[in-house]
């Protein structure tokens, strides 16, 4: 957690709040319970002894955050609209107590239900609103444990004897969110569906707009969903070298942009996991746009 705390300059700037440190807690949960890879259908999630974990959605890519075995409950709405409270072992991404009203929060939290086997929920928490929304949970078995999520014959009244299995069912856009269904090959009949975030469209294509684009040239970034650049885009600019980064958003009511150039020397930026466009806006001269 070497960086966590210089993300209040970063988030203060994006988000016009601060984030207040989360208390520690002891986690319900062994570490060694955790480690190791976890399957769940179409995700996969490893735990890291360093405190790394890598979350990977098939055939859409991964993401690397840190997770904390700090355990708790989280009160929230369900996707019916009900308040439901949630006890957790351990969490990634982004805090999920002490957290200011205007501070906007994307976590996963995670349960252990028995033995290589845990539930994770997405949870997440609009600028302006102390309600968090929690998501449906998906179940996830430990690599190298009898697996009772995969795809197994169910007896219906139907006719069909059904065989479940995760697929995605509704490609994710830059602009909207897709749904991955837990789905009868026979017959089509969904028993479960989860989101896939349009966030991994988002970043796929503008890493890929760097590292394919001509040397000398500038990729334009503008895309309103984001208003900070996570660390790997900056490392993806210095990996490239050649290539600028031109980024148009809007804050506040008014229309910005700044633009990285090809070669620049990160090294006067404060490390972070995330950087604020209004931070980055300031450390490149960016302007007002009219």
């Amino acid at each position: 957690m070497k960086r966590k705390g210089l993300l209040k300059k970063m988030i203060g700037a994006l988000c016009v709040g601060a984030i207040i440190s989360m208390p520690v807690t002891v986690s319900a949960a062994e570490k060694e319970d955790v480690l190791g890879t976890w399957n769940g259908g179409w995700q996969t999630f490893i735990f890291y002894e360093n405190g790394e974990a890598h979350h990977e959605i098939s055939g859409l890519g991964g993401n690397d955050s840190e997770y904390h075995m700090e355990s708790g409950s989280l009160t929230g709405k369900d996707d019916s609209g009900a308040t439901v409270t949630v006890d957790y072992d351990l969490w990634r991404g982004d805090r999920i107590n002490g957290v200011s009203t205007d501070a906007e929060e994307n976590a996963v939290i995670y349960k252990i239900i028995g033995s290589g086997r845990m539930q994770a929920w997405n949870v997440c928490k609009n600028a302006g609103s102390d309600e968090w929304k929690i998501n449906d949970p998906s179940t996830f078995t430990k690599a190298g444990t009898a697996d009772s999520t995969s795809a197994a014959p169910v007896s219906s009244g139907n006719g069909c004897n059904h065989s479940y299995e995760w697929s995605v069912t509704t490609d994710p856009t830059e602009t909207t969110d897709g749904e991955c269904s837990y789905i009868c090959t026979s017959c089509g009949d969904i028993k479960a569906r989860q989101p896939v975030s349009a966030y991994v469209v988002i970043k796929d294509k503008l890493l890929a707009s760097i590292k394919n684009a001509e040397a000398g040239t500038t990729v334009t970034f503008d895309n309103h969903s984001w208003l900070c650049y996570p660390q790997y885009v900056l490392d993806a600019l210095k990996e490239k070298g050649d290539v600028s980064l031109k980024t148009d958003f809007t804050y506040g009511g008014n229309n910005y942009s700044f633009t990285i150039p090809a070669g620049s020397d990160y090294t006067n930026l404060e490390q972070a996991d995330f950087y604020g466009f209004m931070y980055l806006l300031g450390a490149y001269n960016g302007t007002i746009v009219e």
